[in-house]
């Protein structure tokens, strides 16, 4: 190792799953020296594929169409096409089917799926389009941090007030039950009780993005967003180490940089009795939501 080498700031990660992997490959890019912890034996956490059933018949472990993750500054950036990652877009993109036989469809462009919409077509519109048009600018806003001076407030605040509505109340300003049912089963990915307040905020989030950039899915399964991640990640000089299941801060390597990419009860049970009391008992009363 050369003294350039060793003079670089570094950075571990624990946890190989999407955020993670995105995470080190864009630190790495930046010029640090990462390292990436996975307890499991291959990366990919949520983006996993498998063919338990028939060989070549590929099922997903958990996330399976990528409206976020097609339209997402951060892997625009990395230029995952380079390292495999394919999108494939289908012509309609959701239907929620009714039991009188009619559904609520969502096509790619706002138009088409307005007009589908019979009664509903200006409202939806109206509540759509205008984050849709604004999205290469808005996607940054709203997939970067939360606690920061925005760029665009008059836009992130054009997109942000319907979001803070409970999905229920939302659901109030469509007339007909087909866009009602389209809505809800969209919302329903804030896997929260849809009366709370801010569970319109995931739905408004999937649609906008969704027709700005498509419902797309990954060819050869989630597995290649997480593979295409990991190449990224290694081309920059990053590593890779699976099996490594970390249950201790003292064994993580010391580093400039230690991002978790885990859930709150796993970094209390990492790093208990140093992280602030308020926090810790937080994270210890997470419970994961119900999986899709």
């Amino acid at each position: 190792m050369t003294s350039t080498t060793r003079s670089r700031a570094t950075a571990v990660v624990v946890g190989g799953g999407p955020n993670g992997l995105a995470a080190g490959a864009l630190l790495a890019k930046a010029g640090l020296d990462v390292t990436l912890l996975e307890a499991a034996d291959e990366v990919g956490g949520g983006t996993r594929s498998y063919d338990g059933l028939l060989p070549g018949l590929l099922h997903d472990h958990c996330s399976a169409i990528h409206p976020m993750a097609v339209g997402s500054p951060a892997l625009r950036e990395l230029e995952l096409e380079r390292h495999g990652l394919r999108w494939l877009l289908p012509e309609v993109d959701c239907v929620h089917p009714l039991d009188d036989g009619t559904a609520g469809v969502l096509m790619r462009s706002v138009a088409e799926t307005a007009r589908l919409l019979g009664p509903d077509e200006d409202r939806y519109r109206a509540l759509i389009e205008p984050s849709v048009r604004h999205w290469d600018t808005l996607a940054g806003e709203v997939m970067g941090p939360l606690l920061r001076v925005p760029s665009h407030p008059l836009l992130l605040a054009r997109f942000g007030l319907p979001t803070t509505l409970p999905a229920v109340a939302l659901a109030r300003l469509f007339r007909t039950p087909q866009t009602r049912a389209l809505w809800a089963g969209i919302a329903a990915h804030a896997f929260r009780p849809l009366g709370r307040p801010l569970t319109s905020a995931i739905g408004l989030g999937i649609l906008v993005s969704g027709h700005a950039a498509g419902w797309a899915v990954a060819e050869g399964g989630s597995q290649s967003i997480a593979r295409a991640l990991e190449k990224a990640l290694r081309e920059y000089g990053g590593r890779v180490e699976t099996n490594v299941r970390i249950t201790d801060h003292r064994q993580i390597p010391a580093a400039d940089v230690t991002l978790l990419d885990l859930d709150p009860g796993q970094a209390a049970a990492i790093y208990g009795d140093r992280l602030p009391a308020r926090t810790r008992s937080a994270y210890r009363r997470f419970r994961r939501g119900p999986g899709a």
